[in-house]
């Protein structure tokens, strides 16, 4: 009888010791579970066989039957809560289970969302070394052509000094009016290339002459007749811009649309002579007929 009060003493009093639920694995929880299961079922056999199925009583008194009654009731009580505690440990280590699944589950996800902005990332930092690498090959190039432009615009500027040099020691004694007519001459005599010199020579030493703006126009005139008109053009434009109140500013703007549609420009050759339509209203009848007739040509709207 002393081992059975032990062996249900030691039942009661592992259950009176404070659950560590939080910290004991749940596998171990059901190891444990299971031996104190074996455990009363060991001490049911033994209370049967000396007690619920004899019909020799003990020779104690009936307080120690009650006592022992009483005892029986407590491991019966102990044995229903062992069972529910057995379900509960299945349904959280079911839980458990499923738990374990999700977080396996987001785990991948996110592991796979991980890789995907890994290389996304990567990529957006090979973009930014191709552009930066742009960048700085687009900034070079920039500074090499500013760097030729200066040595070209410098380059220029030593010839023009240069030239205006040797016009100043070959025309510089001749005076304006001497010099337009050598260099008219030159263009009815189909001299141009004379022509041109002369007429260069003209807007070099005297620019602000009444007769300035006629010599840029027949400058004009002395690249055209030899069909060089990218050159011919660059001069009737700067006859139409510098001197627009010259006699013959109306011719510069005409013959540079005529230019431009010999340069198969036929925009700027239309605009040419839309501006002039509206620069001079009052221009000859001939001239008029002339502008009609290079519209048509070019079919301007």
């Amino acid at each position: 009888m002393k081992k059975i009060f032990s062996v249900v003493w030691a039942v009661c009093v592992f259950f009176a010791v404070p659950a560590r639920a939080a910290t004991i694995n749940i596998g171990e929880l059901a190891d444990r579970l299971d031996r104190i299961e074996s455990a009363l079922k060991g001490v049911q056999k033994k209370l049967s066989n000396n007690y619920v199925g004899s019909t020799n009583k003990p020779d104690k008194d009936d307080e120690a039957g009650d006592k022992l009654d009483a005892m029986l009731m407590q491991l019966q009580e102990t044995e229903q809560t062992l069972r529910q505690l057995t379900g509960e440990v299945e349904t959280v280590k079911f839980a458990q289970d499923g738990l374990q699944d999700r977080i396996d589950r987001i785990s991948a996800d996110m592991s796979l969302r991980f890789t995907e902005m890994e290389k996304k990332l990567q990529g957006a930092e090979e973009k930014i070394k191709q552009l930066e690498a742009e960048k700085t090959a687009a900034e070079n190039a920039r500074k090499e052509a500013e760097k030729k432009k200066k040595e070209q615009q410098a380059a220029a500027a030593r010839t023009a000094k240069a030239k205006e040099q040797q016009i100043k020691e070959k025309y510089g004694k001749k005076k304006p009016k001497e010099l337009y007519d050598e260099a008219f001459a030159s263009i009815k005599k189909q001299n141009y290339k004379t022509a041109q010199a002369q007429f260069e020579a003209f807007l070099v030493l005297y620019p602000k002459d009444a007769l300035a703006g006629n010599a840029q126009y027949w400058l004009g005139e002395s690249f055209f007749a030899r069909s060089m008109f990218s050159q011919a053009a660059v001069a009737f434009a700067e006859g139409f811009k510098s001197y627009r109140d010259s006699q013959k500013a109306p011719d510069n703007l005409f013959k540079l649309g005529v230019t431009m549609a010999k340069l198969n420009k036929k925009e700027e050759a239309c605009i040419a002579f839309k501006n002039f339509a509206k620069e001079y209203p009052k221009v000859s009848d001939s001239m008029k007929k002339r502008l009609e007739k290079e519209i048509q040509k070019l079919s301007c709207p």
